[in-house]
This record gives C-alpha cells, structure tokens and sequence, in this order.
C-alpha cells in the first residue's frame, strides 16, 4: 500500500502526520513518530511520562520540510500506533516547483486500501483490497 503526495514544502513534521492521517483515511487515536538519522520527532505533548526530556526525542514542529536539503536522497520512517507497530517509508520523489505555491496538501495517487485502525499490525491484517 503506498500514497503519492504533494505537500507544501513550508509543513512541519507534524502537519505531515496530519497529511498521511488523512491519506490513509485513520482517525489519529495513536501515537506516532518520525525516525530521521537516529532521532525521533513527535508531538512533544503527547510524549509519554516515561520519555519526556529525553535528548532523542524532539519536537516535529520545529522541522519544516525545507529544512531537508535538495541534493539530498531524503527517506525516513514514520510510524504510526505503538501497539500495531506501523512503519511507513517516507519518500522524497522530487522537489516540485508550482506556481502558486499549494497551500494545502493533496494525495495524487495511492494503491491499495488501507488496513483499519487497530488491526492488531501488520501480521494480524490480511492483503486489503
């Protein structure tokens, strides 16, 4: 399953989770983070107890997309529901230049439902049509 999205290179991390929420149609009742180089960004207020002030964790709103360089192969790890343990591969396809610039994202392409909120992972849920 995969989408194919244009977002706004000014959006932070977290309004990309938001962008990849709706892409895949889940209601956002988890947890989620971003691993880029062996950090993980998140939502700083929803970090759990246990991992607040912990140097590993930073916050998703203060990296914008075009902080990562146009040179640069750019993938990361996002993941999603702790429990269900759903990783996704974030790619950068290609830097587009648009006149005007979007304001808002768009999901352009995509194959394959996807699976629903609280499926129990990726070994509990069969091929979605």
């Amino acid at each position: 399953m995969w989408r194919r999205l244009i977002v706004p290179r000014t959006f932070h991390l977290g309004e990309l989770h938001q962008v990849i929420q709706s892409a895949f149609g889940w209601w956002d009742y988890h947890l989620h983070e971003f691993q880029i180089g062996g950090l993980s960004f998140s939502d700083p207020d929803l970090v759990q107890s246990e991992f607040e002030g912990d140097p590993r964790v930073y916050d998703e709103r203060e990296v914008q997309l075009l902080d990562f360089s146009r040179g640069e192969d750019i993938n990361f790890v996002y993941v999603y529901d702790f429990g269900d343990d759903w990783h996704h591969l974030v790619e950068f396809e290609q830097l587009l230049v648009m006149e005007p610039a979007p304001r808002v994202a768009r999901c352009v392409d995509g194959a394959r439902a996807r699976p629903p909120e609280d499926v129990g992972g990726p070994g509990k849920c069969s091929a979605p049509r």
